[in-house]
């Protein structure tokens, strides 16, 4: 206590008996301090799984975990926690949110009232609206269709380690090639738990696998195919089963679902589950304009500013299924990116707008038709820089296109993509960046799009089987003429894309915007860059 707030609380031989009436309430009141004090961080650590961090901005956080603690303490100094916040309850989580921080600053924290931080629970909260950090760069992690630790079929898990070998390339990559740069930004593409995006599959393909790194930097997500259930489905359309010459055999189906109503969400196949979508239980995100940008009124898509980047994450799963939210989404796209005025924008969903992917083709499925065709034109007419996706499992990345939004073969270099001196498509790279604002009008009015969707696991090439429609290739596999050749020489090479895992690495700058893929071995095997 201060020497001034002490002085505001005399004994009572300070006061003379003619005023000892009015000093009563005061002393009162003294008296209650002095017995009542307010909590503080004095208790011991308490064990907690499922600890995460969401809406990191430049004055706020919300803690979120599973366990018996009820409140958190925060502070600047590892082992002086001077914050005490009461948790809530929240969705079968417990929150704590903390308010009045100080921007691009280190905030310590512990569960249940300890003084002191454990080794690992920190987060730095973002700079002031339209800076960059003061190390100068945003840190940006991004993950596709990574949640394969918990994939099963017939009984029999396919792809156990692979998400974790990806983490363990990125971190290589970080340690030897980033100086070992503190993440500020976790963003999921979708489908980041197999099979049917229920909260065990949660916990065993995302919290388990990525847990440490949580308790450090705020996830955004966004919702895939896999993260709407099962609906049952006659398996014989899609790969021979025992029974399928006796007629069709339907089984629950993760990832299949095409309804617009998240209330629709069905783990099982035995109808809508009582305890709602799992996607919309476990985060928080921000639907009211909190975090900046435009309210959407809705979990499903919303938009975020992180410093001098802002973040929108559509959904191209439920409400994109429906022409009328569609059309809700876009209007709410308009007024979000018109009030935008951050150096770079970033939008992030799932079903690619270009894609060649092994099992799912932009020009045959509908979701990533409707995404070309209405989103399009909205991310070129509004300066967005960048968009990822995932869904098909693998790496493509698009020239920077202006004007192309038809079937690939519509597709016309020379008119829809950035050329370069020798007048072929610019990669983007080296001496060579793209610049944010095109020379021919002025206007920043070009986006990169890339599928990254191979955190998890790789498809590789099968042969197609009569009326096969899934889990095949042909020679249009990775030859999407929108994405940018890489030869098919190597390894995993195929014309326009990578049949190999890895993430994306993404850095925003006050002037440059730098994505690169990291494969599983920590090697960058593309990249690209926009100056402004």
């Amino acid at each position: 206590m201060s020497k001034d707030r002490r002085n505001a609380c005399p004994g009572i031989r300070g006061w003379s008996r003619a005023l000892l009436v009015i000093a009563l309430p005061l002393l009162g009141a003294c008296a209650a301090q002095r017995t009542a004090p307010a909590p503080a961080c004095t208790g011991a650590e308490t064990p907690a799984s499922r600890l995460f961090l969401q809406q990191v901005s430049a004055t706020g956080a919300i803690v979120r975990w599973h366990g018996e603690a009820d409140v958190i303490c925060a502070g600047t100094a590892m082992e002086r926690l001077d914050i005490r916040v009461s948790a809530s309850e929240d969705a079968g989580h417990r929150q704590a949110v903390l308010n009045a921080l100080q921007p691009d600053t280190v905030y310590y924290y512990s569960l249940g009232g300890a003084g002191s931080a454990p080794a690992g629970q920190w987060f730095r909260t973002a700079p002031r609206a339209g800076q960059v950090p003061a190390d100068g760069n945003t840190h940006i992690w991004i993950l596709g269709d990574s949640g394969t630790e918990t994939e099963e079929f017939m009984g029999r898990a396919s792809h156990r380690g692979e998400a974790r070998a990806v983490m363990e390339g990125y971190l290589k990559y970080n340690r030897e090639q980033a100086g070992d740069e503190p993440l500020d930004l976790l963003l999921l593409l979708g489908d980041n738990a197999y099979l049917a995006g229920t909260d065990a599959q949660w916990q065993g393909a995302f919290f388990d696998v990525y847990g440490a790194l949580l308790h450090r930097v705020s996830t955004w997500p966004t919702i895939g195919n896999h993260e709407m259930g099962v609906t049952n489905v006659d398996v014989c359309t899609l790969f021979p089963v025992p029974g399928c010459d006796k007629g069709p055999v339907p089984m629950p189906l993760g990832g299949s679902s095409e309804s617009s109503d998240p209330r629709s969400y069905d783990s099982d196949g035995d109808g809508p589950d009582a305890e709602g979508f799992p996607y919309l239980n476990i985060f928080a995100l921000p639907a009211a304009g909190e975090m900046g940008g435009v309210p959407s009124g809705t979990e499903q898509y919303y938009s975020f500013d992180h410093g001098n980047v802002h973040v929108v994450s559509l959904d191209s799963q439920i409400s994109n299924r429906d022409p009328a939210q569609r059309a809700a989404m876009r209007a709410w796209l308009v007024d979000d990116l018109s009030a935008n005025q951050r150096d770079w924008t970033v939008v992030v969903f799932h079903h690619p707008p270009y894609s060649k992917g092994m099992n799912h083709d932009s020009d045959v499925e509908q979701a990533e038709i409707d995404m070309r065709e209405t989103f399009g034109p909205v991310f070129q007419a509004h300066g967005v820089d960048a968009v990822y996706s995932g869904h098909a499992h693998s790496y493509e990345r698009s020239w920077y296109l202006h004007g192309h939004f038809g079937m690939a073969d519509t597709f016309d270099a020379a008119q829809h993509a950035a050329l370069d001196a020798a007048g072929k498509p610019a990669l983007g790279q080296g001496e060579t960046p793209y610049a944010q604002l095109n020379p021919a009008s002025g206007a920043d009015d070009r986006v990169v799009y890339t599928v990254a969707g191979s955190a998890g696991k790789a498809d590789t090439a099968k042969p197609c089987r009569p009326g096969q429609r899934m889990m095949c290739s042909d020679e249009s596999w990775l030859a999407h003429p929108a994405h940018r050749a890489f030869g098919g020489e190597a390894p995993g090479h195929r014309p326009h894309g990578l049949a190999l895992k890895g993430s994306v690495v993404l850095d925003a700058g006050k002037s440059t915007l730098r994505s690169r893929f990291v494969d599983e071995h920590g090697q960058v095997l593309d990249e690209f860059t926009i100056t402004r």
